[in-house]
């Protein structure tokens, strides 16, 4: 199958699997339940926001008028980006290199990514591990859920759409 069918369809199964994870967090806020969402988003505005802003590039974007850092539509774009991204890195990366099954797959990504949200990310920005400092158990575990569905449902989707839903074999 060619990279560029591969990435389609990663993309097709990134951008379902996100708009579910979005749902999640969504219902989580509905019921009042904290969890960790925007971490990575708040870790590059502190580390990127001085520098952007010094070399023109907040300006500009103001200028075109396109949405703030603080606005909704941002928030939610920054997310889908992301969520793509990691989709895009799941079928170059993960899916290629890694046996198993898809929910195997899924959710060893999904440990990996959590493991460096929970001790790198978060306790960078100060909430300490897993957002410990500022969430509730409750809280952590509904983001950890919300997570793992992500990546859960990716990999099923992908294999899914790459036409490979049972564990590859090794090659003869």
């Amino acid at each position: 199958m060619s990279a560029s069918k591969k990435i389609f369809f990663v993309l097709v199964a990134g951008a379902i699997a996100i708009t579910i994870n979005i749902l999640l967090l969504n219902i989580c806020d509905a019921f009042g339940i904290v969890t960790a969402r925007g971490g990575l988003q708040r870790l590059v505005r502190l580390w990127l926001g001085g520098p952007l802003t010094q070399i023109g590039v907040a300006d500009v974007w103001a200028a075109t008028g396109l949405p703030g850092p603080d606005t909704a539509i941002f928030r939610t774009g920054f997310k889908v980006s992301v969520g793509l991204g990691m989709a895009v890195f799941y079928a170059l990366v993960v899916d290629p290199f890694m046996g198993g099954g898809a929910l195997l797959k899924g959710l060893v990504y999904a440990l990996f990514v959590w493991l460096i949200n929970a001790f790198v990310v978060l306790p960078l920005l100060g909430e300490g591990i897993a957002g410990a400092r500022l969430l509730t158990a409750l809280g952590m575990v509904s983001f950890a859920a919300a997570h793992t569905v992500f990546f859960v449902v990716l990999a099923y989707l992908y294999a899914g759409l790459v036409g490979r839903t049972a564990p590859r074999e090794a090659p003869a």
